[in-house]
């Protein structure tokens, strides 16, 4: 058994499914919407696992409401349109929408935190900043996303093919996507003073308030998708062994005719 706070920063895949199933799909429907996702969503329980395909744009647009209290603006081109005095022409006015309560944002802030602190995006950790953030990798290695955030600047980054074509084996979010998505941020944020998240609590002290019994304890080393592997250590070879050679006392003797 293992808590959802390791689940999801291990990027498992069998505690989504259940959650999902007990939940149910259709209610899980219902929050992708509130989420800004109007793509197609099948309402079978594969969804949780990256079944239904949404564009960049709508999965970045659902994260930005994570780190903002649970309240989503409307993905918009073009703040405002200026003339050359500096007369405000023409200004975005984007539609505004409360998609969770604050307590539940910052809950999910805490433990998408998590997934950089010990989970497979543990490579952000380079930044030296507060992220947070989710990778996510298709079948047979097709598409490779990271979708990441700090306390004022979310982006996400997708890897893949407009075919359903495999980008290598092993070629994860936490591989093929994370490092470019840690690329953009260390520039957006260069020179820029290192900020908190505010009113997050962190999950290691609320752990700390309940004793669960769990098979695995939540920090540890998880399984992170963009790590090398040792090779697999193989026995020693050990020459052949040769046939002693036959000397004309042990030939055998054919008998005379």
């Amino acid at each position: 058994m293992i808590t959802l706070r390791r689940a999801l920063a291990g990027s498992r895949n069998v505690p989504a499914v259940k959650l999902a199933e007990k939940l149910g799909i259709e209610k899980v429907i219902d929050v992708a919407r509130r989420f800004g996702i109007t793509s197609p969503l099948p309402p079978y329980l594969p969804l949780v696992l990256g079944a239904a395909e949404i564009t960049l744009l709508e999965h970045t647009s659902a994260f930005t409401a994570f780190p903002n209290d649970g309240i989503r603006i409307e993905p918009h081109l073009i703040r405002q349109v200026a003339s050359y005095d500096g007369a405000v022409l023409e200004e975005a006015r984007p539609k505004v929408h409360d998609v969770v309560q604050p307590e539940t944002a910052r809950m999910m802030v805490a433990m998408l935190r998590d997934v950089v602190e010990f989970g497979t995006g543990m490579k952000a950790k380079e930044l030296g900043r507060p992220l947070g953030g989710k990778t996510g990798t298709t079948n047979e290695f097709s598409d490779a996303w990271f979708m990441g955030f700090s306390p004022s600047l979310t982006t996400g980054v997708w890897v893949g093919y407009d075919e359903k074509i495999s980008l290598g084996n092993k070629e994860t979010g936490a591989r093929a996507a994370l490092p470019i998505w840690m690329e953009l941020m260390k520039a957006a944020l260069e020179g820029k003073p290192v900020e908190e998240f505010p009113n997050v609590e962190p999950l290691s002290k609320l752990a700390l308030t309940k004793q669960v019994k769990v098979d695995t304890p939540d920090t540890a080393p998880t399984e992170d998708e963009g790590r090398e592997k040792p090779p697999a250590k193989t026995p020693p070879s050990v020459p052949p062994v040769k046939p002693p050679e036959k000397s004309p006392d042990n030939l055998e003797k054919k008998p005379q005719t």
